[in-house]
């Protein structure tokens, strides 16, 4: 059973591994609130794809205007907003049935890697820790990281 956003998804599972992905397709870390234009810090501070800094949807005093009346639209500067999840690559959960196991990996670097979580059950006939799980995740000093970490607290890290 899948779903998205509370929403099910049809699939027909058959026993092989199951692959859920998020791709971000954002492109910029920032958007004018007005306008939605991406925009892209500058020298010149905030400017959209043509290199202007002028929101055509501009809206003066939009904060104060409180009236009930439609405000009126002119020119003025971009309000920049972050983006939300600009600083994700994407993500994915893999199901492992040959494996008994599930690794959800989150990239927040490089696109060609990321940081991977697997939690995998120990068969039942091992001759220690049979029918228990053990988890396996990125740790600050491990070789070939997707990014540096640095440690806040047990189970807690910095990225970067």
């Amino acid at each position: 059973m899948l779903s998205a956003n509370g929403e099910m998804v049809s699939t027909d599972y058959d026993g092989d591994s199951s692959v859920i992905t998020f791709d971000n397709a954002e492109d910029t870390e920032w958007r004018c609130e007005t306008c939605g234009e991406a925009l892209y810090e500058d020298a010149c501070g905030y400017t959209d794809e043509s290199g202007s800094a002028v929101c055509t949807a501009y809206i003066p005093d939009a904060d104060s205007d409180d009236d009930g009346t439609e405000p009126e639209t002119g020119e003025g500067p971009h309000r920049p907003q972050r983006v939300t999840l600009w600083w994700a690559n994407g993500a994915t959960i893999r199901t492992e049935p040959d494996e008994d196991s599930i690794t959800v990996t989150i990239s927040v670097g490089d696109p060609r890697g990321a940081f991977a979580f697997t939690v995998r059950r120990i068969p039942d006939d091992a001759p220690a820790n049979g029918g228990r799980l053990i988890m396996h995740t990125p740790y600050p000093g491990e070789p070939l990281p997707h990014a540096e970490l640095t440690t806040d607290h047990t189970g807690t890290y910095w990225v970067g």
